[in-house]
């Protein structure tokens, strides 16, 4: 049982979490290493925390591509 519950978590995280916005962090980090590998790289916290600003204070911040 405890199986299929976290086979489920998995494939929803996947599902759900771009619906409601919430940008992978491991597809960061591909992008990161195949486009910008000079680049320092983001620890997941601020991943996170620049994913939200760009979601609720989008003035003024600038897109990596």
């Amino acid at each position: 049982m405890l199986k299929q519950i976290k086979a489920f978590y998995e494939k929803s995280e996947k599902f759900f979490h771009p619906l409601v916005g919430l940008s992978s962090y491991e597809k960061y980090l591909e992008h990161m290493k195949r486009n910008h590998p000079d680049k320092k790289v983001l620890s997941r916290g601020e991943f996170f925390n620049e994913a939200l600003d760009r979601r609720y204070n989008s003035g003024g911040f600038k897109k990596c591509c």
